[in-house]
């Protein structure tokens, strides 16, 4: 096993990270094969993020899945519009590179019960702007990452033969950090002077899921699970650097006003949003398997996001995202060769909780399409995946930003299994 794993690693080491999304969805390669449609499916022990309740009906109830994951933005490319602060110029965002793991396991207790764990990073967005010195977003965000992983302890009871239930809780760990540039008005031209950035502790918050499985026959599955929003009140740290104007005396007084150089205590709060899922998954034959899932996201409940110095308001940062709820809907094809391997081809839609007011430099989304595609064998499933941001023309953003968004995203999962 340990081979393996090292393989994988190796594999996945040069691919970056999963960036830019705010929700993963597909936490395993099965699953991200087709497009996360995976509610309705009790397959290995990556179930336990889509369905608790589907580890009751594991056809091994003793096992493992571990692997990682990484995406990169492609043409990431804003183009400034007027009315507004970014007419005439563009920007695109760079593209950091990391690895994001998943790991799972369950163990049977008892005859009808199984005792489940995962670790996953269920949410992730993280913007850079390249060359922020000529960026018209600057004095709003020049980068913004948000970052959460959970770990799921979960327990499922087998109820008849066909009728799955279980329930996880959730103790999940966020971060958030933002930096901006700041100005000042000298002889009626505007002067960049600090940058400023703001990274929250990593702070815990606790949650809970909960999903049935129900198998009608061979040929029918019906799949439902909710997981629950998690808020926490993190403190963190503010720095602010000065930046140069080569006015002397200007600068003088920027010095003798700001806090430079100095660990600024900061406060803010860290909100992720409750998720409904129901899905149904088809099986015509033995070899074929299909899946529809609908998802909906309660971003509502997802606050404006603000950075709070105690000690010097006047650096008190707030982004306005004014989050709606929003829907995905997912498809997934199975197919299963005789001699084991197995295809899988998905597609998905997503709209966006950003409404056009609040798309600007903190955080620039847009509804998207995904289409994947992967295959598995014995121990080894593997996943690839395009997303499409859809193109955003926005006149009416409250930071004036205004502009057109578009990007493009893809993504590789690999994971293996015991």
């Amino acid at each position: 096993m340990t081979h393996r794993i090292v393989f994988v690693a190796a594999l996945l080491a040069a691919l970056p990270a999963f960036a830019g999304g705010f929700a993963v969805e597909a936490q395993g390669a099965r699953s991200a094969g087709m497009a996360g449609a995976c509610v309705a499916q009790a397959g290995d022990a990556t179930a336990l993020f889509c369905n608790p309740g589907a580890l009751a009906l594991l056809p091994k109830k003793k096992g493992g899945a571990a692997g990682l994951m990484g995406s990169e933005f492609k043409d990431s490319l804003y183009q400034g519009l007027p009315p507004g602060i970014g007419a005439g110029t563009a920007a695109q965002q760079a593209r950091p590179r990391t690895i994001v793991p998943h790991v799972f396991a369950t163990v049977p207790l008892g005859q009808n019960g199984v005792f489940g764990t995962g670790f996953y990073h269920p949410f992730r967005m993280q913007t850079d702007w390249e060359a922020p010195n000529q960026f018209a977003g600057r004095f709003t965000a020049t980068s913004s990452k948000i970052e959460a992983y959970d770990i799921s302890p979960a327990f499922a009871l087998k109820l008849g033969d066909s009728f799955g239930i279980g329930a996880a809780g959730i103790y999940r760990t966020s971060t958030l950090s933002s930096a901006r540039r700041l100005a000042t008005t000298s002889n009626g031209a505007q002067q960049e002077i600090a940058s400023l950035t703001m990274k929250s502790d990593s702070r815990h918050s606790i949650g809970w899921t909960a999903g049935m499985l129900i198998r009608g026959g061979t040929k029918l599955a019906l799949g439902a699970s909710y997981r629950s929003k998690t808020k926490s009140n993190p403190t963190g740290v503010g720095r602010l650097t000065q930046i140069l104007t080569g006015n002397t005396q200007l600068d003088q007084l920027v010095t003798a006003t700001f806090p430079f150089n100095q660990d600024l205590l900061v406060n803010t709060t860290s909100e992720f949003p409750s998720q409904a899922i129901a899905g149904l998954a088809l099986t015509p034959s033995e070899a074929l398997l299909l899946e529809l899932d609908v998802e909906r996201t309660g971003w509502k409940d997802v606050h404006d996001i603000a950075f709070v110095f105690p000690s010097a308001h006047v650096l008190d940062t707030t982004y306005a995202l004014s989050f709606e709820d929003a829907m995905t809907y997912r498809g997934g094809f199975r197919f299963r060769f005789p001699t084991g391997p197995q295809l899988r081809l998905g597609y998905a839609q997503s709209k966006t909780p950003l409404p056009y007011a609040a798309v600007g430099a903190f955080f620039p989304d847009s509804d998207r399409t995904t289409i994947t595609g992967g295959v598995g064998l014995d121990w080894i499933d593997v996943a690839v995946g395009v997303t499409t941001y859809k193109q955003r023309i926005v006149s009416t953003s409250t930071t004036g930003l205004n502009g057109n968004y578009r990007a493009k995203s893809w993504f590789a999962v690999m994971t293996i299994s015991k």
